[in-house]
Order: C-alpha cells, then structure tokens, then sequence
C-alpha cells in the first residue's frame, strides 16, 4: 500500500485537513495504487458517515428555453436539441414527485427551473407557495434550485421553508468562461453568499468532462471549502447531441472514482451526492461510487435524461451492506 496516501488520509480522519499540494499528488495517482486511494476514501467516509446513505430526487420543473449558453446544457435556446421544452409545471406535478421522492427513499425534492433567474416573476411566487404548503402536508422538504437569488428572494424562500438550494459553480473561476459567457463565475459565487446569509443550506458542485484540466477541479474543490457548502453534488458530461460539449471524450470510470475519492479526502464531513452521468460513465462499476467515498446519490429520473430504475438504486445500496438515512416525514 502507498505510505503516503495512508499518512494523508490518516492526518484527514484525525481531522487537519489537506493541502492544495497533497490532493494535487493525489488527483495524479494512476495504475493500481488508485485501490489504495479509494480504500482511504471509504475509510473516511465511514468515519463520518458509518454504511449511511442519503438520497435525494428531483423535477424538471420549468424546462428549455434558457437564454444562457452553458455549452453542455441541452436547454439553452442557443443549441439544437431535441428535448422538451415547457414553462413551470402545477402543483399537482410537484406533488406527485414528492410521492414519488418518498418511495424512493428520498430526503428531499429539489424543483429545478431553466433560466438565469426567476427575480420578479409570478412562477418565483407560485414555487414559494407550493413549497411551504407541500413540506406541511408530506413532511419532506422541497430544496430549489432556480439560478441566481437576490437577498429579498433567500428570505422568501427561508420564510417558505426551503432549507436548502442547489447552486452549482461547475468548475474553477479560470475555466468558467470556456463553458459559459453569458453570466459571470462571480454571479454564482453571489448567490451562494446570498444564500447562506439568509440561513439557507448549500447544494452546489460541478460538473466533470467538459475539458478541464486536474488543477481545474482542484480549485474548483477548494473554493467550494472556503464557501463551507453543505452539499457537493459531483456531475458527470453525457454528452447532448446538439451541445457543444458533445464533441467532449466522457471520461473512464477509474477516473471518476478517483474525482470522487480525492473530493473525499477534501471534504471529510460534507454530503458527497453523485449525481447526473453516474449511469452512462460508471456503467457496471456505479456502486463503486461508495467505495470512493460518496455517501449520497440522486435517485429517479434527471432534468432530461432518464434515470436508473429506483428499485434497482435501491436494491444495489442494500445488496452493499448498506442503508438509508431517515428523515422524520412528520417534522415540520
């Protein structure tokens, strides 16, 4: 076994942390020592989490018609893509997902709009509403995740009993313009400044595979820990014909596991969700995921792109010896 990566992931379960440089040797290890990182990852994920697992769901709850040119998302105007788009769905929607989110286990349903912002509007209003009315009767939290807030909507949502957001920062401040130019890193930086200053929790992650360089991920980790978010969702490119990040190589599955497993050791204590791309990329090394040190994962269908089947997520994560976290679906 590697001696140096047991000395850092030791000195990270006693709790000092990792330096840029340490994780940087790590994000580099190749051939059969990436066994050895993801043992440590697992170690330290049980540390803190014991054989827990924590799952979330979401709905596509306003889709397409986005004026951003995010280049690998299918649902910015600027593309040509072939999926569906239509405005904010009604309640009814929303409250089947809920129903859904409790089969599948789920801790929380995370609405998700198209769109830089929904400041001002009548569906900002509406999703507040059903929010707060949805989480009384089902007792299980709607999270939001509807692009940039300004501090009178954080308050809105606080008081609507949304707990957390989801706001991804998708890769480090450098590469951010080779992705999208149409807002600013500093935007997305903002919000979640907006957001945790008003009390709510924070989602927010990146995404893999759209030509990032290893430092690009590294900087994007160590920015995340300086903002202290609760949640880092981990995104993998599928490809969208139309995109272009279509022409992108996906990356191997040793390769995530390793993206995983280093976030690991970055981030000790927090929710690690893998989340959209872990079906295409992983392919039948998926529940590996937890072996790199992830303790959380997104169940059910996407925003446009068909899921697992949940019965299957479900079966894999006990046929692992695992278990799911539960929530009280009473507590308001």
């Amino acid at each position: 076994m590697n001696t140096k990566i047991e000395k850092i992931a030791n000195r990270v379960i006693e709790g000092e942390g990792i330096s840029y440089e340490e994780a940087h040797f790590l994000m580099k290890i190749d051939g059969n020592e990436i066994y050895d990182l993801l043992y440590w990852a697992n170690s330290i994920r049980y540390n803190t989490f014991k054989n827990v697992i924590s799952l979330c769901s979401i709905i596509s709850a306003r889709q397409g018609s986005c004026t951003e040119d995010c280049r690998f998302c299918s649902q910015s105007t600027r593309y040509q893509t072939e999926i569906a788009n239509f405005p904010l769905v009604e309640r009814e929607e929303i409250s089947e997902a809920v129903e859904r989110g409790k089969e599948y286990k789920s801790n929380c349903v995370g609405v998700v709009t198209s769109g830089y912002s929904l400041d001002g509007s009548e569906d900002f209003d509406r999703i507040c509403k059903d929010a707060y009315e949805l989480s009384k009767e089902d007792g299980i939290p709607i999270h939001t995740s509807i692009g940039t807030i300004t501090n009178e909507m954080a308050k809105k949502l606080v008081s609507s009993g949304v707990e957390m957001i989801n706001h991804n920062l998708e890769t480090s401040e450098s590469y951010y313009p080779n992705i999208c130019t149409t807002h600013s890193y500093n935007d997305r930086v903002e919000t979640i400044k907006i957001a945790k200053e008003a009390g709510l929790k924070i989602c927010s992650g990146g995404v893999f595979g759209v030509g990032e360089s290893v430092e690009d991920r590294l900087d994007l980790a160590f920015r995340l820990k300086e903002l202290d978010v609760e949640a880092i969702p981990l995104n993998f490119l599928s490809p969208v014909k139309g995109t272009p990040s279509s022409i992108e190589k996906p990356l191997e599955p040793m390769e995530i596991l390793k993206i995983i497993a280093v976030f690991r050791h970055i981030f000790p204590d927090k929710e690690l969700k893998v989340a959209g791309g872990r079906e295409t990329n992983l392919r039948d090394v998926q529940s590996w995921m937890f072996y790199a040190g992830a303790n959380s994962t997104m169940i059910g269908d996407y925003l446009t792109t068909s899921g697992k089947s949940s019965d299957d997520d479900l079966q894999m994560i006990r046929d692992l010896g695992l278990t799911f976290e539960e929530r009280d679906r009473h507590k308001n």
